[in-house]
């Protein structure tokens, strides 16, 4: 595979993925076992059907995954650069958390919907340092007033330490 190839490659599934961050779940899912059913989906992922067939169309149409018999697998000149972006994965239960340059994607799965939002590394890294200096965990109001963001961005960083916390344990 040619450097460009590599390079485009790479640029479709950052792209994919930044704008469609609740795909994170599906890609993680096919690479780690190496292809799975419709079915074998649903059960893992655990949402409806029209969601998992919704994930697979846009998969597919980027051209990430193809449907080998019943499996659908990742395609090979993606595989190498999936696993290498995977490898900054946490998963714990029903959410993904991918750091994709200087932010996290969060992914929560719910029974019907899948929820994400993301956060700036340098907010969550602000949130370690204030953590280390006054060897307290911090509440979002303390983030409020701290670092003069707003409430609902205060929730997720204190999440998003709270679950990585879990992921590295």
């Amino acid at each position: 595979m040619s450097k460009n190839n590599e390079i485009s490659d790479k640029a479709i599934i950052i792209t994919l993925i930044t704008k469609r961050p609740w795909l994170i779940p599906f890609i993680y899912y096919i690479h780690t076992y190496s292809g799975l059913t419709l079915e074998e989906l649903r059960k893992l992922v655990g949402v409806r059907t029209q969601i998992i067939k919704r994930a697979l169309w846009w998969l597919a149409k980027n051209n990430i995954v193809e449907k080998r018999g019943e499996k659908y697998v990742i395609k090979e000149e993606y595989a190498r650069f999936i696993e290498k972006l995977l490898f900054n994965c946490c998963t714990t239960g029903k959410t993904h958390v991918l750091k994709i340059g200087k932010t996290y994607f969060v992914v929560i799965i719910r029974r019907t919907r899948i929820s994400t939002y993301t956060v700036p590394e340098d907010l969550y890294d602000k949130l370690v340092e204030y953590e280390l200096n006054v060897q307290t965990e911090f509440q979002p109001e303390d983030l409020v007033n701290t670092l003069n963001i707003p409430i609902r961005l205060a929730h997720r960083v204190v999440a998003l330490r709270r679950i990585l916390r879990e992921c590295y344990s």
